[in-house]
């Protein structure tokens, strides 16, 4: 009979480890999650400090199952102490956060918190280094405790104080909810929060002390375990309430992103703490080497968690997105077959390669029309060639003589050393020829000429290529829509967020400021900065550019004979100026390149090919450095905005800068990502 409870006692001790080891996994992954995702939310951070102190206390717990001596056994009791002496200053700072979202003023509970703070930080310390709260320690595997101190009994009557007053704050706010949905989330988080509390409260060192034998540590135990497992499933319920403060996303998204992080993370995490603990167990009934058994089930673990999440992706979508599920398969259509840059241009390089090799020439090209530009997209065969090619000035013309020529079939057009072939989307009807681009290789004779095999695979070449760069301005113009309509559901979403966190109407209150929004905090500002500078000399992306809204805007009218267009041109013009190094200009000093290619190219308006053979570098090089060189200007716009005040005294390659075509065949014809910058 003794042996059977000694074998019980040795189970419920290993459950109990195992499930204090899962309570430490459990909090710390939820603890990272708040602080990722919700760290600018009052809630999320008191949330994230409770979490700390349950992290600490089951850490302690678990650690305490290897000690061997009383000593370590003292050392870390008391650590475990810093989490229960701090948790009812956690519970009630929390309790006020969710109190504060419902607009209820806290001055008085406010001080109430820092009180608590203060009182829990002084028993933190006195648990770590005095007696008079926790005093010697009774080594007693499996249960081990400190003895209760003098203050034992007041701390415990503030712990239960303070804990019963944040549940009352709890209480208070979900009274004070005037939706169902935000009533239901207060609900689930009032039936969770005693959970940890319980859990933490060392009412169990006092239980032991009554009983003291083997009988009483397996009762211990045992309700050791209920308690942690209650507080294992109410911590993941708080946690998700806690997810939805503060946050600018849909409910779905919150989620789903909250469910693949708990599978991903979590309970892979779990799983395998499980598998290292069970191992030692059953490693004497397989006769095999502990590590080899180790290192197999840890394997299997990760391998088949993730398997399993691939499967049950589906299921996990019906869950989260329900009503929802079409309009997200869409979504998740076109992220898979969506033709990004370089897809766009290993495909073209591979048709670009076979036709070469079909054709028996030694180079070729593909470039892709952006507004008035020729946009060189691939080039292959010698370095020469692209110098070649970009030497050439007048593709535009040869372009439009070999539209003319169209009706000679697939024949080739010759051009300066090329054969070359107009890639065009045809018109229905009245509806002008759509110019795509211009495909080009190495002529392998003066006078062009193809039979009839090469004249049927130049058919279908040329069918894929067009319609490969029709696909691309298509997607290209549903980006354009995108950027478009993200700033306006972000500013819905802020506004979601911000009515219930608002006291009064201040000029800084959450509501004024969504009210009247710079445009600084738009995604779209570097758009507009970059297309307010590319009609820096007067045009519609000028004149009607958001950035008009700009305070340093406004606080330059004067100077502008109140003309917005000529304010904006100012204060873009100022911008520039802060980038311009000391000294006197210098086109070769990297530090002067930024500075060169926007005062060439917005200000001084001079063609790409020519500020690249000014600036010795290549043209496709050129326009990377001007995105950089964009973004400088946005950030010192935004600098100007946030009140540094203004000081006004202080477009991948592009064969022409020319119109190529009549304006009729280009219209409608927007600069969209693909081109110029």
């Amino acid at each position: 009979m003794i042996e059977e409870l000694f074998d019980l006692t040795q189970l419920l001790e290993f459950i109990n480890v195992a499930l204090s080891s899962v309570l430490v996994i459990l909090a710390f992954s939820l603890l990272a999650y708040t602080l990722t995702y919700n760290f600018r939310d009052a809630v999320a951070r008191r949330f994230a400090l409770l979490l700390a102190c349950v992290v600490v206390t089951y850490a302690s717990e678990v650690a305490l199952d290897r000690v061997v001596s009383a000593a370590s056994a003292n050392r870390w009791l008391r650590l475990q102490w810093l989490g229960i002496a701090m948790l009812p200053a956690a519970y009630y700072l929390f309790s006020v956060a969710v109190l504060r979202t419902t607009n209820y003023r806290i001055g008085r509970r406010r001080v109430i918190g820092l009180i608590g703070l203060g009182i829990s930080g002084l028993s933190a310390v006195t648990a770590l280094f005095g007696t008079q709260i926790v005093g010697a320690v009774r080594y007693r595997p499996p249960i081990s405790y400190l003895e209760a101190g003098p203050l034992f009994g007041l701390f415990a009557v503030y712990y239960v104080a303070v804990i019963v007053l944040a549940l009352g704050n709890v209480w208070k706010a979900r009274q004070r909810c005037l939706t169902d949905s935000t009533r239901e989330r207060m609900t689930y988080l009032l039936i969770a929060f005693f959970a940890p509390g319980i859990g933490i409260f060392p009412y169990l060192i006092g239980f032991s002390r009554l009983t003291g034998d083997r009988d009483g540590s397996a009762l211990v135990l045992l309700l050791a375990i209920v308690v942690n497992m209650a507080v294992a499933m109410m911590l993941v319920v708080m946690s998700y309430t806690v997810a939805y403060f503060g946050v600018l996303t849909p409910d779905r998204v919150v989620r789903y992103r909250l469910l693949r992080f708990f599978f991903r993370g979590p309970l892979v995490a779990i799983f395998v703490i499980l598998a290292v603990q069970t191992v030692p167990k059953v490693e004497s009934l397989l006769g095999l080497p502990r590590d080899i058994v180790l290192f197999s089930v840890i394997t299997g673990v990760i391998v088949l968690s993730q398997l399993i999440l691939s499967v049950t992706k589906t299921l996990v979508d019906r869950l989260v997105y329900r009503e929802d599920r079409d309009e997200i398969a869409w979504l998740r259509e076109l992220d898979r077959r969506l033709l990004a840059t370089s897809d766009l241009r290993q495909f073209l390089e591979n048709n670009l390669v076979s036709l070469c090799e079909m054709l028996r020439v030694p180079a070729g090209f593909v470039a892709a029309t952006v507004g008035p530009d020729l946009i060189l997209e691939v080039v292959v065969g010698p370095e020469e060639t692209r110098k070649q090619v970009t030497a050439v000035d007048d593709w535009g013309e040869t372009l439009t003589a070999a539209l003319k020529q169209g009706a000679d079939g697939y024949q080739p057009l010759a051009h300066a050393g090329f054969w070359i072939w107009p890639l065009v989307e045809s018109g229905s009807g009245k509806e002008p020829v759509r110019v795509l681009g211009i495909l080009g290789v190495k002529a392998r004779a003066a006078a062009p000429l193809l039979d009839a095999d090469e004249q049927a695979v130049m058919e279908r070449m040329l069918q894929s290529i067009t319609r490969a760069l029709m696909d691309r301005q298509l997607q290209q113009r549903v980006f354009v829509a995108l950027r478009r309509i993200i700033p306006d559901i972000e500013r819905i979403q802020q506004m979601r967020s911000a009515v219930p966190y608002t006291a009064q109407e201040s000029d800084e209150s959450p509501v004024n400021v969504l009210l009247n929004p710079s445009p600084i905090h738009s995604p779209e500002f570097e758009a507009w900065v970059k297309d307010a500078l590319s009609h820096y000399w007067g045009g519609p992306k000028l004149t009607r550019s958001p950035l008009v809204q700009l305070r340093v805007v406004g606080d330059v009218l004067s100077q502008a004979d109140d003309n917005p267009t000529k304010a904006l041109r100012l204060v873009l013009g100022s911008a520039i100026e802060k980038l311009r190094p000391e000294g006197k200009q210098n086109f070769s000093a990297p530090e002067w390149l930024l500075y060169n290619i926007l005062e060439m190219r917005f200000i001084q308006g001079r063609k790409v090919r020519e500020i690249a053979d000014r600036l010795a570098i290549s043209e496709s090089d050129l326009y990377r450095k001007q995105r950089v060189a964009i973004g400088q200007v946005a950030r010192v716009l935004t600098e100007m905005e946030q009140g540094n005040g203004l000081d006004l005294n202080g477009r991948s390659e592009s064969l022409t800068g020319m119109p190529m075509l009549p304006q009729a065949q280009l219209a409608g014809e927007e600069e969209t990502a693909a081109g110029p910058v």
